[in-house]
């Protein structure tokens, strides 16, 4: 289904970087609800009261959670062509071949500035940790805590494709790169709108480590995923080739486990379906994986779970440490300024994912201090099993290097 119809502007709301709320009246007869609708639009153009667009109704109709937004398509009637994403040297197509594709400015592209960079055939993430988690609410909890105690790091955010593509979407990323807390955006493959593009996952953490200088990179989807209740069939898939890319390029991966025990979902209960689909079969390359302890029963619901990831062919390393207390993520968020919420839940509903999110950012922001071993003086692989259990040694204990 792809359902197009006509609107009136008859408000216009808020306008954020990449993204701005107007309120339209639908044409008669159009077959949707009857009032003022809230409509999105991603265009770099102005718009008036009276202007009439063309709007894609389509999630709206199927009651899917899009934040009851429609989207805009473009003006209608408008005899003059324009440019309403505009570019400096961009060829490379993103939605290619969809009636919206769009010309970025990719940063590998011969006519991009950082061409010569990504001719290099052995540039590499020289060790730089990597915190990929699949749920996009969590990463305010884990910038925050990075912060916390290293409030000079430079974080870069490099957004995937397999959940929104414009990045304007996420409140998130808006709030944190306005106060400073994200130092970039990058989006690869085919989502848009960063402060940089890139054509693949692997590009994109490249530039987000040699381009935008990052100290610690964050790799999580955006807002919007899809599941179908399977376990092939869901967007934190992805993930599996964001772990391989960051092992291929030499980095440090660290995973975020997807972990509830306020979802009423059986699959989603305790550590998620979707983690130990991820981990469990679909990643080939090792990665340290963060898990709190809450010292009751569910840490016993939990140790069952992992049956699968600790018999994994990747052999990944599993470190365990205290849950963050609820005091400590009702500060994050009083210093954040917007509400801690994740599938619907608020943090007080639901707060062992926020945890899991912030353990894992306290973690790697000690792993900064840790470093990467050489051999006859070569770099060790930072993702190497015995690498990530050295490290996961070295984090569970005082700071001393085994």
């Amino acid at each position: 289904m792809l359902h197009l119809v006509t609107g009136t502007v008859i408000r216009i709301g808020e306008k954020h970087a990449g993204m701005q709320v107007l309120e339209v009246e639908l044409a008669a007869g159009a077959g949707e609800d009857a009032g003022p609708q809230k409509a999105i639009s991603f265009a770099q153009e102005d718009y008036r009261i009276g202007d009439t667009l063309l709007l894609n109704t389509t999630a709206l109709r199927l009651q899917l959670g899009t934040g009851g937004f429609h989207l805009v398509v473009g003006k209608t009637g408008e005899e003059a062509g324009r440019d309403v994403m505009p570019s400096q040297w961009g060829h490379i197509m993103k939605m290619r071949y969809a009636p919206w594709q769009l010309a970025v400015d990719a940063v590998e592209e011969q006519a991009s500035p950082f061409h010569d960079l990504f001719c290099q055939p052995n540039l590499s993430l020289d060790g730089a940790p990597v915190l990929i988690g699949e749920l996009h609410s969590l990463l305010p909890p884990a910038v925050l805590a990075l912060q916390e105690q290293n409030p000079q790091l430079r974080l870069v955010y490099v957004m995937p494709d397999a959940a929104s593509l414009p990045i304007a979407l996420s409140r998130h990323v808006q709030e944190l790169s306005r106060t400073g807390r994200l130092a970039a955006t990058i989006t690869t493959g085919h989502a848009w709108g960063g402060d940089r593009e890139a054509v693949t996952i692997h590009s994109g953490l490249l530039a987000a480590r040699h381009v935008e200088r990052a100290d610690v990179i964050i790799c999580m989807l955006g807002p919007g995923v899809a599941g179908t209740g399977t376990s092939y069939g869901f967007s934190g898939v992805q993930l599996a080739e964001v772990i391989h890319a960051v092992t291929a390029l030499g980095g440090t991966p660290f995973f975020i486990p997807r972990i509830s025990f306020a979802d009423r979902r059986s699959r989603h209960y305790g550590i998620s379906h979707h983690t130990t689909a991820i981990l469990g079969r679909f990643a080939f390359c090792p990665v340290l994986v963060t898990l709190p302890r809450l010292g009751d029963e569910r840490d016993a619901i939990m140790e069952e779970q992992l049956l699968s990831l600790t018999e994994s062919r990747a052999g990944h390393t599993l470190v365990f440490g205290p849950a963050p207390s609820v005091a400590r993520l009702d500060a994050l968020e009083k210093c954040y300024g917007l509400s801690f919420s994740t599938m619907g839940r608020s943090w007080r509903e639901d707060p062992v994912p926020f945890q899991t999110a912030v353990l894992a950012a306290d973690f790697l922001g000690k792993s900064l201090s840790y470093p990467i071993e050489t051999i006859n003086g070569e770099k060790r692989l930072p993702a190497s099993p015995n690498t990530l259990e050295a490290l996961a040694l070295y984090l569970t204990t005082n700071g001393e290097r085994p």
